[in-house]
């Protein structure tokens, strides 16, 4: 439920939100804390906390590094396993010039229609985080065609196999990366993971509460300038934690410009017979 209000709103009302209890519950405890706790105990042993916090801090600081650069390395490479695959597609659209005419558009027409699938059904489900096998058995399916007719398509001479090689290729490399994709969509930092960032984070807030600064005002202050600054790299990790989910999900405009390019190729080719026709017609004695 939680992950499905982080991912259907904005990455700025994640983050309000976020820094808004993190300041909220912080900041009461630490009302009640020094209220609870007289100061001066805690003045005399600030030394030994700072000491402590220090170590406490910076262990906790590279923990949260580190699961936040795991967390934008995962959606690099999400973004290039999809460009991958778009490019695979484009191979596919352009090198289909070198197959006989029929076959040649039956596989633009098959690359067209997965692309159609992919950027309309597939990539919202995959927002959704709707990993179900059926959502993406029509993919499969489409996949599974293209790599049947160029196996099928026996060439008639040494340049069409040498299309045909690369096609195969080509059609190979989409199946890998179209598997890799759905890896990809389907992971996410495990439970164990969040539970040590939580139970971390705990563990500083408590550390700020043990200094006995003389001014309450300026422990508030440390205090919440302590917790927005966690809150906001937490909305990182939380952001990019699902790499196709969210506003900084990766997109899918590699296969619209694959589609766009290659329609505009297709219908530029199919332009020119009717061209050539017409200027047989004009200059006929």
């Amino acid at each position: 439920m939680l992950n499905e209000w982080f991912y259907s709103h904005s990455t700025w009302t994640v983050a309000a939100a976020i820094c808004s209890v993190l300041l909220i519950i912080p900041l009461a405890g630490l009302y009640f804390f020094h209220r609870w706790v007289n100061w001066h105990d805690r003045e005399v042993d600030t030394s030994m906390t700072g000491l402590s916090y220090a170590l406490c801090g910076g262990v906790y600081a590279v923990v949260l590094a580190f699961v936040a650069v795991g967390t934008y390395e995962s959606m690099d490479k999400s973004a290039a396993i999809a460009s991958e695959e778009a490019n695979s597609l484009g191979s596919l659209a352009f090198d289909s010039a070198g197959l006989p005419k029929e076959l040649a558009e039956h596989v633009r027409a098959d690359v067209n229609e997965y692309i159609d699938t992919v950027t309309k059904k597939e990539w919202p489900s995959q927002q959704a985080y709707h990993m179900e096998e059926r959502n993406y058995e029509e993919g499969w399916t489409q996949v599974r065609r293209i790599g049947l007719d160029l196996t099928r398509f026996e060439p008639a001479n040494e340049g069409q196999a040498t299309v045909k090689a690369e096609m195969v290729r080509a059609a190979n490399d989409l199946f890998s990366a179209r598997r890799a994709r759905l890896l990809a969509a389907n992971a996410h930092l495990p439970d164990a993971v969040w539970q040590m960032l939580i139970v971390g984070l705990v563990l500083v807030i408590f550390y700020v509460y043990l200094f006995g600064p003389h001014s309450f005002k300026i422990h508030m202050a440390v205090t919440a300038l302590t917790t927005l600054s966690i809150g906001l790299v937490l909305t990182l990790i939380v952001a990019m934690d699902y790499p196709f989910r969210g506003d900084l999900c990766v997109d899918d405009e590699a296969f619209l410009g694959v589609k766009e390019v290659s329609l505009r190729a297709f219908s530029e080719e199919k332009e020119k017979p009717a061209a050539s026709e017409h200027a047989e017609v004009v200059h006929a004695p």
